[in-house]
């Protein structure tokens, strides 16, 4: 049964600069299963993803974005890490 939750990650050190670093983030997180929606903003520093969590964890999704060049911490509004 899916387990939709939102996640908004802070993402540290300014990474975020441009749109084009808001596409990057938004393509790569999208190829993860059970991610239904998600959305960068370099204005605020902070992505904002729909996800299934019985499909796929926000660690792997921190992973994923960590692995792209993209440090980031739990902020927002989301469930605890697991």
């Amino acid at each position: 049964m899916a387990e939709v939750e939102h996640v908004e990650l802070t993402v540290q050190d300014k990474a975020i600069h441009c749109s084009g670093c808001e596409s990057r983030i938004e393509t790569v997180l999208k190829k993860l299963p059970g991610v239904v929606k998600v959305k960068a903003d370099h204005k605020t520093q902070k992505v904002s993803i729909t996800l299934d969590t019985s499909r796929t964890l926000i660690g792997e999704v921190k992973q994923k974005l960590e692995f792209a060049g993209y440090r980031t911490g739990v902020g927002g509004v989301g469930p605890e890490e697991k």
